[in-house]
């Protein structure tokens, strides 16, 4: 049940960042709502480089941070193509995830955290960059793509 939980969250967040993501265009890659904050094609690098840190490490004890940089994905095509790759393989590492291997206890980070707590830790960070980048088009006036929440 739990598993089934957490792989649906995933999927769904997927889901719904997909089309902020998309909203980016090769302008708006490269803008900064205020000067001292990073680019908004760095926070949706950092996103997407944040989901394939986790589940590739969960899934394949692999833990690296993938080389997305402006200067490669510095345009919405790229960018776009980047997006539906790291969601396909997100979901790809997901499922080799099985409902046993959520209490599984890792303890190469701060502290010791199963991979039921570290799957959400994932939603959490991803979560959080999403709603910079919704409040990010807010400040440049720009309506971000609606989530479709529950209520």
């Amino acid at each position: 049940m739990l598993y089934d939980f957490l792989h649906n969250a995933v999927e769904r967040h997927l889901i719904e960042t997909r089309p902020l993501l998309l909203q980016l265009d090769d302008d708006l890659i490269h803008s900064k709502p205020t000067p001292e904050v990073r680019e908004m094609g760095e926070v949706a690098l950092h996103l997407l480089r944040s989901l394939e840190y986790y589940l590739r490490g969960l899934s394949q004890e692999i833990w690296e941070s993938a080389p997305y940089t402006l200067e490669k994905y510095g345009t919405i095509e790229s960018l776009s193509d980047l997006v539906e790759e790291v969601f396909e393989r997100a979901m790809s590492y997901m499922k080799q995830l099985s409902t046993s291997d959520l209490s599984v206890t890792i303890n190469s980070f701060n502290r010791p955290a199963t991979v039921g707590e570290i799957l959400l830790e994932m939603l959490e960070h991803s979560i959080h960059h999403r709603g910079q980048l919704t409040v990010y088009f807010r400040l440049l006036g720009i309506k971000p793509e609606t989530i479709a929440y529950i209520i």
